[in-house]
């Protein structure tokens, strides 16, 4: 889906997503992880790319349920790729990279002429045997 980000709209998206991952039958953990880092990854969009001359932040949310797990592509339209940093322990702000790392089990920047993709994975968990 694609949409204008604002922030009174990042709780209709977490129930979209969330209804999804329900629908799907994804375990609740994964479902937690997956919907803070959709959280997190709307969040940047609102703090890191530029509005439009309407104030307007569009940005697209791919969700996908795949064999070994569950993915999430979030495009916007600015060109600069996420910098890395290590914030002061105190700080408000610059712990979204390592909250994707810590959170999933793989990521990933693309960035296209028209703005940039960063995708998240998080795999199935592995289905404890009983003796």
């Amino acid at each position: 889906m694609s949409f204008n980000v604002r922030a009174e709209y990042l709780g209709i998206v977490r129930d979209i997503v969330a209804t999804h991952l329900c629908w799907w039958r994804v375990d609740n953990g994964t479902a937690f992880r997956m919907l803070t880092l959709v959280n997190e990854l709307l969040t940047n969009v609102l703090q890191h790319t530029p509005a439009d001359s309407e104030g307007c932040r569009i940005a697209s949310l791919l969700l996908q349920k795949v064999p070994d797990g569950v993915t999430a592509i979030v495009r916007d339209q600015d060109r600069c790729p996420p910098v890395y940093s290590s914030p002061d322990p105190l700080a408000e702000e610059g712990r979204g990279l390592m909250l994707l790392r810590a959170l999933a089990d793989d990521t990933s920047v693309s960035v296209t002429s028209a703005g940039k993709d960063v995708w998240v994975f998080i795999g199935s968990p592995e289905p404890t045997e009983h003796f």
